[in-house]
């Protein structure tokens, strides 16, 4: 059983709607049609465009307030995203995660073939308990994108 960090519903209430919000209108502006950004515990905008389907992912990383640390090396995903590449592998469709900072005004763009098993493995943090897991993405290969 992985370990996890302990839901927090006042990081969530902060946090949710915002980025869904700023997500819905990135990828308005870059041509697609909402079809949903409605909670379902899933993903959290769904969109169509040029005929496939868009799963996209947004989550607020606090800890960035300004332009990318370059001593950061990495992006990290919490393990327990890995339930949506199960979720959603087999639809016909692109799978993203947006992974934005504090202020909204900057985000990455990871793909789902980036989310690896052996990119999968312990990290270290200030709130990050013992034995939690992330997806260690380099951030060298991920799409930067100014909002």
């Amino acid at each position: 059983m992985p370990t996890k960090r302990k839901f927090s519903k006042e990081a969530y209430d902060l946090y949710d709607q915002t980025a869904k919000d700023k997500l819905v209108t990135l990828l308005s502006e870059r041509g697609h049609t909402i079809i949903s950004s409605d909670e379902d515990y899933f993903v959290d905008v769904v969109s169509q465009k040029d005929g496939y389907t868009y799963y996209s992912e947004a989550e607020v990383k606090t800890a960035w307030t300004d332009s990318w640390p370059t001593t950061w090396k990495e992006i990290r995903i919490p393990e327990r995203k890995k339930r949506l590449l199960a979720k959603y592998q087999d639809e016909k469709g692109v799978l993203n995660f947006y992974v934005f900072s504090k202020d909204l005004k900057q985000a990455w763009r990871i793909k789902d073939t980036q989310l690896t098993e052996e990119g999968l493995r312990e990290a270290k943090g200030r709130y990050i308990h013992a034995g939690e897991k992330f997806f260690h993405i380099p951030y060298t290969e991920a799409e930067l994108i100014n909002v």
